[in-house]
């Protein structure tokens, strides 16, 4: 387990502007920014303007750009976008939410458009240096200087980050370990899973970090995604042993057909199960780093760009076991369907918990965060974690 004194910087690339130029005509290049952006205009202005910021966090498209939330046409829950994501609605809307941009200066925050207002060069920047862009009382350029956003008035110098620790896979395999088969029960989706994950538990990763998870001040915890999806975990549920599942064979492709079948089922089974019957093994919230004997990490999550949802699970995956365990049923999109009123075994089930597992897990947020502390950045730069399979746990009872 290490405990970060700050993100570490990448090694920066510079640059010759041209042949025969001396070290002071050196362009320096940003080293931390988003791949698709490390080497364009604003990223380079910024950095030459404050050499410090290469390989920080405020060396990213945050700094300029804010994040959104989007509200439902119809029925459903607003959903909060990235500064990354928010930026791509524009080439690639959401059907059914207002609020989208319509342009990239719709996506800028108050520091991007005074940036954008002034020329856009790193004269432009400077220029702002002094200036109090989000009116917070602190000067853009003491911000930058302290690894703040100038954009952002939640992010000022003198306000620490919040307390945290990181977890390696290593770190986290040396926990004591927990495997349990359950089913992933999803609300849309073609397909349900029954799936074995091995991993941690949630109330045993809150004692490794130093923290008790039976501390009556912890209102629960928040499980957060690099593309911004967060779940919240309440204490009495980081702390319970869930009730058992119930097994269901013969729904798969094979059993059923193509037309028909609807849940996956792994090659290997565990011993002990019947038609209906509970699924050996306790059911607990957990941290999961392997499924069905697989790799060790799993797969990594990776966003597509196109529909904004995460593929994949890994490398870390938020497990939770069905409150209410029931029989797995179609997806609400595929229920009314012209093959789905012929198939047999077209039922509903209370509890679709697949929705709460969390892919890509790489932030255990402990509620309530302490007052006069900066949240962790989950949304600028997680993907790092992803790459790096760590685990951050902040907040509350960390010391």
């Amino acid at each position: 387990m290490r405990t970060p004194t700050g993100i570490s910087a990448l090694v920066a690339a510079a640059l010759l502007a041209a042949c025969g130029s001396s070290k002071t005509d050196q362009v320096v290049v940003s080293s931390r920014a988003y791949k698709g952006h490390e080497s364009e205009k604003d990223t380079t202005n910024l950095v030459n303007a404050y050499p410090k910021a290469v390989g920080t966090r405020v060396d990213d498209c945050q700094t300029c750009h804010t994040s959104g939330t989007l509200t439902p046409t119809g029925a459903g829950a607003a959903v909060t976008k990235n500064a990354c994501d928010f930026c791509h609605l524009i080439q690639h809307p959401l059907t059914g939410y207002t609020g989208q941009p319509a342009a990239y200066a719709d996506t800028l925050n108050v520091y991007g458009a005074a940036y954008k207002a002034g020329g856009r060069t790193k004269d432009a920047l400077l220029a702002l240096d002094a200036q109090d862009s989000d009116g917070d009382g602190s000067a853009n350029g003491a911000e930058i200087a302290e690894v703040k956003y100038p954009g952002d008035p939640a992010s000022k110098p003198g306000q620490p980050n919040a307390p945290q620790k990181i977890f390696t896979l290593a770190e986290l395999e040396a926990l004591t370990a927990h495997s349990e088969f359950l089913l992933a029960n999803s609300t849309k989706q073609q397909f349900d899973d029954y799936a074995t994950y091995k991993g941690v538990k949630l109330r045993d990763l809150l004692t490794a970090a130093g923290v008790d998870p039976a501390d009556p001040q912890i209102t629960g915890v928040t499980v957060i995604a690099p593309d911004g999806f967060t779940k919240d975990v309440t204490a009495a549920d980081v702390n319970r042993q869930f009730p058992a599942g119930k097994f269901y064979p013969g729904l798969d492709t094979a059993t059923l057909g193509t037309t028909c079948g609807f849940v996956n089922y792994p090659s290997t089974l565990p011993a002990g199960l019947t038609d209906g019957g509970d699924i050996p093994g306790e059911q607990w919230i957990m941290i999961g780093y392997q499924r069905d004997g697989g790799t060790i990490p799993m797969d990594p999550s990776n966003l597509d760009p196109t529909s904004g949802k995460i593929n994949g699970e890994g490398p870390y995956r938020l497990v939770w076991p069905q409150a209410n365990p029931g029989r797995p049923d179609r997806g609400s999109q595929y229920q009314g369907e012209p093959y789905a009123s012929n198939c047999s075994d077209n039922f509903t089930s209370a509890d679709h918990n697949a929705g709460n597992m969390v892919r890509g897990a790489i932030a255990v947020r402990i509620n309530p965060l302490p007052a006069g502390y900066e949240d962790f950045d989950a949304k600028n730069g997680g993907w790092a974690f992803i790459a790096d399979s760590t685990l951050v746990v902040y907040g509350y009872g960390i010391k």
